[in-house]
């Protein structure tokens, strides 16, 4: 609170007011998290920006946002530099990921990773670093009385956060304070055993809605203590674990999956593992109920936790309540006050209990839009009966219990050449059952002998104990596929690889797989 109140002082000092935009072009590190409830305090907004992002997304962002205090990773310095010397940016604060680190660790930091003379930023004008940016305040604490008598701070909005841009240009999506006071009430009355006190392992980047609501403001405000991981190696995954021993682990699937095969992880005790989540992407069913054993058989009485959400419903929107409606397969049942429904894209009508449709969500965390682009907020939002409904893009079902199933999303469609639909969903289940396969994706790639149309793609990863060739495994998966699909759905080519590529949220991405199979097609 101290280091909040500190960081609030600087920004009235430079001039920051109710409703100005900051943007950040950081990692995790603690300062991060002072700015962003220092201009919370003083009901400024942070504009999150992802700091691997190519350099001229990254002034869209900033410029679109009006932003004239940029913050930035001192190491992303060069690729911002033409970005930070813009006229109407009055400081560009460097943050190192050594500021908050005790003094012999900050000196090793340094010597690892020097910086040579070229690649740093100024050290005049409107450049800073961190400590000369807390200096700017003084000792003196700013009073947010004001905020309070305006009756409407639930309403203001806290952070701009970008979409992942899978299916188009990312948009800035408004996080409003209600939105986040909603998402903490939520997960209070989700009985999943998150109490005070809680060790807490965030490995979730601040600048996509997934890190800075549920990996970080969630389990501050419930009294957890937080270990912040700044840059993120999966193959330290493990390293992490036994090092800090959190109670609470939160990641995407392939994080997850990666423990079962760490052989520092083999002999390990892992009862302090109270809960496992899984979000942003979909977690096949076969590997769901291996981590359950690998958990169980490593002392954990814990199993696997999904959600689904997404940045417009300030990321987490369907989750297990309790061990009952944690279905093998499934994401959970809506939070509290959020409502959902299943629909036929096509017409729009609501669909029943186990028809696949589109998922549509609604409830308190829905943001009120994006920034600056009316275009998309006619779009994607929807009004009915007073009601506005986020339509996904998002495939799944709901059983008679309540509990929903993700099949994938409506804009993964694959389009034959004789005009046929394939859901990729459809064969990527039948191949993740097979016991030789750990990690599949289908993608559709263009036919080029017909002139139009996609053919159906599949991308696999073999376990490493499987003692079948390659060629045994796709022609049984072949067979299989042809069991379970029609004739058209089944793919028509398999390309194997060691492991499948992730977006910088560690989601499969599929379009860099789409890329790599034009290009052996056409090779």
């Amino acid at each position: 609170i101290a280091r909040i109140d500190q960081c609030a002082a600087a920004f009235v000092a430079l001039g920051v007011k109710q409703g100005d935009i900051v943007s950040f072009c950081n990692p995790t590190t603690p300062e991060i998290y002072y700015a962003f409830y220092a201009l919370n305090k003083l009901g400024a907004v942070a504009n999150m920006i992802d700091p691997r992002t190519n350099a001229s997304r990254i002034e869209t962002f900033i410029t679109g946002a009006n932003s004239r205090i940029v913050f930035y990773i001192d190491i992303a310095y060069p690729k911002l530099k033409d970005i930070l010397a813009r006229p109407g940016i009055t400081h560009a604060i460097s943050i190192s990921a050594a500021d908050s680190l005790p003094p012999l660790l900050k000196l090793g930091y340094k010597l690892k990773n020097c910086i040579s003379a070229d690649r740093r930023p100024p050290k005049e004008g409107k450049y800073l670093n961190w400590k000369q940016f807390i200096k700017i305040g003084g000792s003196s604490i700013h009073e947010t009385d004001h905020l309070k008598k305006t009756g409407c701070v639930s309403a203001l909005p806290a952070g701009i956060i970008y979409t992942s841009g899978t299916t188009g240009v990312p948009k800035g999506a408004v996080i409003t304070n209600k939105n986040l006071l909603a998402m903490v009430k939520q997960n209070i009355c989700a009985d999943i055993g998150w109490e005070k006190n809680d060790r807490f392992l965030g490995i979730m980047p601040p600048f996509i809605a997934y890190g800075l609501v549920c990996g970080f403001t969630l389990p501050l405000c419930l009294g957890m203590r937080v270990t912040i991981i700044p840059k993120f190696d999966v193959e330290q995954f493990d390293s992490y674990i036994l090092k800090h021993r959190p109670y609470h682990i939160m990641g995407v699937p392939s994080y997850i999956e990666k423990l079962m095969y760490s052989d520092k992880i083999q002999k390990a005790d892992l009862s302090f593992l109270k809960t496992v989540i899984v979000g942003g992407d979909k977690m096949n069913p076969e590997s769901e109920a291996a981590v359950n054993v690998f958990l169980e058989q490593h002392n954990s009485h814990c199993r696997v936790i999904k959600g689904y959400g997404l940045t417009e419903m300030s990321s987490n929107a369907v989750f297990p309540r309790n061990n009952e409606c944690n279905k093998i397969g499934s994401v959970g049942t809506p939070l509290v006050e959020n409502n959902l429904k299943i629909i036929d894209s096509l017409d729009g009508a609501e669909l029943g209990y186990n028809e696949i449709g589109e998922i549509c969500l609604t409830g308190p965390t829905l943001i009120d839009g994006y920034w600056q682009n009316e275009e998309e907020n006619r779009r994607v939002f929807k009004s009915e009966n007073g009601v506005r409904w986020i339509h996904t893009g998002d495939r799944g079902y709901m059983d008679e219990d309540g509990v929903v199933f993700f099949s994938d999303r409506v804009k993964r469609i694959i389009v034959r050449s004789d005009g046929h639909n394939v859901w990729p969903s459809d064969s990527e289940r039948i191949i993740e059952k097979h016991p030789c396969i750990e990690n599949c994706c289908v993608v559709g790639v263009p036919d080029v002998d017909a002139g139009q149309g996609e053919i159906v793609t599949a991308f696999i990863v073999i376990k490493r104990d499987c003692n079948k060739t390659e060629g045994q495994i796709i022609e049984e998966l072949k067979n299989d596929c042809l069991k379970g699909l029609p004739m058209r759905d089944v793919p028509q080519q398999y390309f194997v690889r060691n492991e499948l590529p992730l977006s910088g949220v560690g989601k499969v991405d599929y379009r860099a797989l789409e890329e790599m199979a034009n290009k052996e097609t056409r090779d």
